[in-house]
């Protein structure tokens, strides 16, 4: 990794809203499958007012040990990572998506988010950036679950954002009663996770 003035980069070479309140200390899971030799990556980010605070904040395979020998977040024995805090945990960098019927999981554990942390965004890229859109990637799926199986959140990746090589999915959130809410934000776009990042520094 490296760090210019402002902005953290990191090694890249590899409908209707729906609100619901949260219980205390619940946790959530956001599966993302799909069925090609596509290199598809999930993604979450802790920020505190908007703003990305801390680079051991930043939930990616670009941000892992696996993935870049500097890079923040180790490696735990069975290819997991997590958020310095553990909050975040990323099941592992599948490298396509051919083996599994969920390739990549990431849970989130809201008995361990520190109390300045206002929202969690989860993104979808393909990589490596430009090569191709999730048009061409099959069965390209993510969806984001509670602790009992309840769907909050599903998109269908290959038809919903096909033009696309980026989605964010949707948010965690505190509201204004400090209970967490997830609010869908389906948005495609172009670029790769650092033009992600730009964005919250």
């Amino acid at each position: 990794m490296s760090t210019t003035p402002g902005i953290l980069q990191l090694d890249l070479t590899k409908g209707p809203t729906l609100q619901l309140n949260l219980t205390k200390g619940a946790k959530f899971h956001t599966k993302l499958n799909w069925d090609s030799k596509a290199d598809v990556d999930a993604h979450a980010l802790q920020l505190a007012n908007g703003k990305i605070t801390d680079a051991g904040r930043i939930l990616s395979t670009y941000n892992s040990q696996r993935f870049h020998p500097q890079a923040l977040l180790p490696i735990n024995a069975d290819k997991s990572f997590n958020t310095i805090d553990g909050a975040l945990r990323h099941s592992g960098d599948a490298l396509d998506g051919t083996l599994t019927d969920v390739d990549e999981m990431i849970t989130i554990d809201t008995s361990k988010i520190s109390a300045d942390v206002t929202e969690i965004p989860i993104f979808v890229t393909i990589h490596p950036s430009g090569t191709s859109k999730f048009s061409q990637v099959k069965d390209a799926m993510i969806t984001i679950e509670d602790d009992n199986g309840n769907v909050l959140g599903q998109y269908m990746l290959t038809s919903n954002f096909g033009e696309f090589d980026a989605v964010q999915m949707g948010s965690l959130m505190v509201d204004e009663h400090g209970a967490w809410t997830y609010e869908p934000v389906g948005s495609g776009f172009q670029g790769d996770f650092n033009a992600i990042l730009k964005n919250f520094f």
